[in-house]
């Protein structure tokens, strides 16, 4: 195996392969001369640069010989994920990988250990895919340097397309800017490390892979067991399992990095999130041992919170999880935690506190709490397991980002970690905006009035705008309630027919999981989970858009749901045409239809066209108002009787706006 080129090194592979570009006789020889710079200039073993052809809807290569097409129109494998995502992909381990697919992502059957993927993007348009692979016998896995070092080699790259593709002006731009690509690389050299502890990374890369393993399968099965279920709650749950187990593998490809990179010591890295979501999502993934343990576990996300800001989700993801950990760990059954987040408009701040009412930490002991490997009791560890090296890298990372954990506590009455850290806002709307028309009567119907529950439910609504004298805790039903809030202990039949013949807006508390069985229009909530945005959406009585995605390709429904994740609807995937009907029609007769379908073409069974063709002649014979049809097929053949059948066609690879543009236009 080579060791790390140069500066000067790279440079002269890259101005040799433009000199002999410009004096290639034919597309073959400078497919060659490409696969040649990029594999002496990666140390990579094989690679290939796919060409993409929008009209056709290919990757492809020109080739004397094993000439390269891949069909788009139904995405498969990695290299399928990249080409939708436009993402690039690190892949250390290619077969433990949830979407790994040995005829696309391997297709010489070579013995592939790394593979790296990068689109090649001009202006967001995709131009193709630079594809590396190393095998086994490669110790060096890929990493950050390797993406920076292709990255560079996109305007070349950019200019190749164009030369390949018909253009053979762009010979004559092949010219290098010496001073720019030397500091350029320079930099990138600098910022990797020396590859002294190559032996340390392969044991710590087997490690990941052992722990990566399990972790996919794990998520394969709760996506098998989610299809199955028709609960909506249980469906949350599924969904926050899910979360954990994806975030095992952002852990552990963050272990690579830092092991590799020194990432622990770089500058954060920031990504935009909606503010709601990523809190909530944390916050549920600890609702299951919460009521396991019985505690009572109280959420509450500051309705206020700008909608997107830009956070390291790394850092700020493991910071509140070991903190809410910790206070798990150390409340006894049937006491109390708090977890909130608020927004301080004047210094554009965020601040996160943990409150629990465990053991607590004696004073003495509070300075020598956030050093690693250290408890604040001496058998505190023997008792409850770990090293208080969780509390540690939690005050770093808080640190990192320019804030400071700091800690109250007393013995036997509890702790309380909070931090406040400033945020970078994108956008700037309040994440839920507050009630226009507050002329409305609430009623808490339960017999223990002063429940955390209750205090946490009237803080939701006094904090949208409801005025406190319009909301009553009663343990009886009041004559003028508009919208009754009935915890599980004090609903009965009765309760049900009354809001029924008076047309009362109802939302249940349930106390104890899952142990209710009620109508699937009736709106439920459990304790120990956030529920603030059902709350306000009882209260503004808005209709959750109903999305169905019909879709056989996994990395399609993926990316689908993570473009509309932010948006106010609840997504149904389903893999089968012939289900996919079924879905459509049962629908209608539980009165609960989609009010839109993303529809692909190839599907098993039923085609995607054969589906909505049947669906348009139910809604004609049934008189229903037509369900917004949006075809993702992508497919260029669509014929014209076809195209028809739907209200708008989206071309794959996605772009985020076209997705979310037909989501706005389909809610009107």
């Amino acid at each position: 195996m080579k060791t790390r080129g140069n500066t000067s090194n790279l440079i002269n592979i890259l101005t040799n392969a433009m000199d002999r570009v410009s004096k290639a006789e034919n597309n073959y020889k400078i497919n060659s001369i490409i696969r040649e710079l990029l594999i002496d200039f990666t140390q990579s073993e094989f690679a290939t640069f796919l060409l993409y052809d929008h009209n056709k809807q290919i990757l492809y290569t020109e080739k004397e010989k094993d000439a390269i097409s891949i069909s788009m129109a139904n995405p498969q494998g990695i290299l399928g994920n990249a080409y939708l995502a436009k993402k690039v992909g690190l892949y250390n381990h290619i077969a433990s990988e949830k979407y790994y697919l040995p005829d696309i992502d391997n297709p010489t059957n070579s013995r592939i250990k790394s593979q790296l993927l990068m689109p090649i993007l001009d202006n967001d348009n995709l131009i193709g895919i630079v594809r590396l692979s190393r095998s086994i016998r490669y110790p060096n896995n890929y990493t950050r340097y390797d993406v920076d070092l292709i990255k560079s080699l996109t305007p070349f790259l950019i200019k190749i397309s164009l030369i390949l593709t018909g253009n053979k002006d762009s010979c004559m731009n092949l010219k290098l800017n010496n001073s720019k690509m030397n500091q350029e690389i320079s930099q990138i050299e600098n910022k990797s490390e020396d590859n002294s502890n190559d032996d340390n990374m392969l044991f710590i890369s087997n490690i990941v892979h052992d722990i990566r393993t399990p972790a996919n399968s794990l998520y394969g099965f709760l996506e098998l067991i989610e299809t199955q279920i028709a609960d909506k709650r249980l469906k949350e749950y599924i969904q926050n399992a899910k979360e954990s187990a994806s975030f095992i593998n952002t852990l552990t490809d963050s272990l690579l990095d830092k092991a590799k990179d020194k990432y622990i010591d770089r500058e954060s890295t920031l990504e935009e999130v909606n503010s709601i979501k990523f809190f909530s999502q944390i916050a549920n993934s600890f609702s299951a041992n919460m009521f396991n343990k019985e505690i009572d576990y109280i959420i509450f996300l500051d309705p206020h919170l700008p909608k997107k800001i830009m956070v390291d989700k790394i850092k700020l993801k493991r910071i509140i999880i070991n903190l809410i950990g910790n206070a798990y760990k150390f409340t006894p059954i049937g006491k109390r935690i708090k977890f909130y987040v608020s927004f301080i408009k004047e210094t554009n701040s965020i601040k996160i506190s943990i409150r629990d009412y465990g053991i607590g930490i004696a004073k003495d002991q509070q300075e020598n709490i956030f050093k690693a490997f250290q408890q604040a009791e001496d058998d505190t560890n023997e008792r409850y397991g770990g090293t208080g090296l969780g509390l540690a890298i939690s005050a770093k990372y808080v640190k990192d980002m320019g804030g400071k954990l700091l800690l109250k506590s007393k013995v036997d009455k509890g702790s309380e970690f909070s931090f406040e850290i400033k945020v970078k806002i994108t956008d700037d709307e309040v994440s839920r905006e507050p009630f226009q028309i507050v002329n409305k009567k609430i009623t808490i119907l339960t017999d223990k009035r002063n429940h955390s529950n209750v205090i946490l439910i009237i803080k939701y609504l006094t904090t949208l705008g409801m005025p406190r004298e319009n909301i009553v805790v009663n343990h009886t039903f009041c004559t003028d309630t508009t919208h009754l809030f009935c915890f599980q202990h004090k609903l009965s039949e009765d309760i049900i027919e009354i809001v029924d013949s008076r047309n009362i807006e109802l939302l249940v508390i349930e106390e104890s999981l899952f142990t209710l069985d009620l109508d699937k229009s009736i709106d439920i909530i459990s304790t120990n989970t956030y529920y603030g945005d059902t709350i306000r959406s009882i209260v503004l009585t808005q209709k959750e858009i109903r999305v169905l995605l019909a879709d056989d390709n996994k990395i399609n429904i993926s990316l689908l749901k993570a473009i509309l994740e932010d948006e106010y609807c609840e997504l149904v995937s389903v893999d089968d045409g012939a289900k996919t009907l079924e879905i459509l029609k049962n629908a209608h007769i539980d009165g609960r239809p989609f009010d839109m379908i993303f529809l692909d073409k190839y599907m098993p069974s039923l085609t995607g066209s054969e589906v909505i063709r049947d669906f348009r002649m139910f809604e004609s014979r049934k008189y229903l108002k037509p369900i917004y049809a949006i075809s993702i097929t992508g497919d260029p053949t669509l014929n014209k009787e076809d195209k028809i059948l739907f209200d708008l066609h989206v071309t794959k690879p996605f772009r985020n706006t076209d997705v979310k543009e037909a989501f706005k236009v389909a809610s009107k």
